[in-house]
């Protein structure tokens, strides 16, 4: 995480929470830094304890019991209704609190089982894809979101890279290991037509660090030009940006009223869905999504088309009993 941007944050929480000043929870957002997580991480684990403190006004965090603990989680199950992949985000920011930075040898982390719910993917067509990105007026977005498509990318990964992810020798984009989810980096082959869009959108703008540099909040009100803006600009991208660009996109090419589920994540599904449809092997598509086990991608093969197909014929190919002659005949 970003030394400054994890001391803007403690800043922010010390105005906001009496409790954030003190000594205890300073050296658990110093034990956080040192754990290397995303920002976005420690944010969501920073804020969990907040909301323990807050569920115990008159409590000394540091001093509950496991069985507190345990009622809170409950009560984030039973009374809020939060989703089970919340609840689990919930028990990693405690365990991380208690277990790895107090040193509590408590044992309910090993008896605590989530069931997190793990609907099917929502993915588009190949003609669905062209279709959006066609819609990008804007050649910034359509460059990254095409590139988050064709590399089964995750926002914040695309948002990150550099110039020098990319090897034209070798036709790869690197995903470092700073960015990329768990730390796993990973190299995705990308094709020579991607290439060259990629490298025709750098030499335009010449970023020296940024591939999707951000041009800034003022730079409409400044007339300074796009270009310069994006050359100058020391920050890549934003979410805010990129959702807000996107969520225009789908209604203007009128695949928001189909796809009610459609966000940027869908490109990523629709990428290993694709490839899969193409005859890419599993162990493969895997690994260019930065999965750590076959788990996570077996759910793919449930949403291709060709898998349907080949269900289908199975399905017809699967042995049935003849009929007897006479329908009253049941010796036959």
């Amino acid at each position: 995480m970003n030394p400054s941007s994890f001391s803007a944050l403690c800043q922010k929480n010390r105005h906001n929470d009496g409790f954030a000043s003190e000594d205890w929870y300073q050296q658990f957002v110093r034990f956080v830094q040192l754990k290397g997580l995303r920002e976005r991480s420690s944010k969501t684990y920073l804020g969990w304890i907040k909301q323990l403190a807050t569920h115990y006004p008159e409590e000394h965090l540091p001093t509950l019991k496991s069985g507190q603990v345990l009622d809170f989680l409950l009560h984030l199950q039973t009374e809020r209704n939060l989703a089970g992949s919340t609840v689990n985000q919930a028990v990693c920011a405690l365990r991380t609190f208690y277990h790895d930075h107090l040193d509590f040898r408590w044992k309910i982390w090993s008896k605590i089982k989530i069931r997190r719910e793990e609907p099917l993917p929502h993915v588009l067509t190949r003609e669905e894809v062209i279709l959006l990105l066609s819609t990008f007026r804007d050649g910034r977005y359509r460059a990254l979101f095409t590139t988050i498509y064709q590399c089964g990318l995750r926002l914040s990964e695309a948002l990150h890279l550099k110039p020098t992810d990319i090897n034209g020798e070798m036709l790869t984009l690197r995903v470092t290991t700073k960015h990329a989810k768990g730390g796993r980096e990973r190299d995705i082959p990308i094709s020579p037509e991607l290439l060259l869009k990629l490298r025709a959108f750098w030499k335009w703008h010449r970023n020296p660090e940024w591939l999707f540099p951000a041009p800034g909040r003022g730079w409409r009100g400044s007339g300074i030009p796009l270009q310069q803006a994006l050359h100058d600009s020391r920050k890549p991208m934003n979410d805010s940006s990129t959702w807000a660009a996107f969520k225009l996109a789908k209604v203007e090419c009128g695949l928001a009223k189909k796809h009610l589920k459609l966000v940027v994540h869908t490109l990523r599904h629709s990428f290993a869905t694709h490839l899969l449809e193409g005859g890419a092997h599993i162990r493969q598509v895997s690994a260019y999504l930065g999965h750590r086990t076959l788990k996570p991608t077996l759910i793919y093969l449930h949403i291709t088309a060709i898998s349907e197909a080949q269900a289908r014929r199975a399905l017809n190919g699967l042995p049935l009993p003849k009929d007897p002659k006479d329908p009253d005949d049941t010796t036959s």
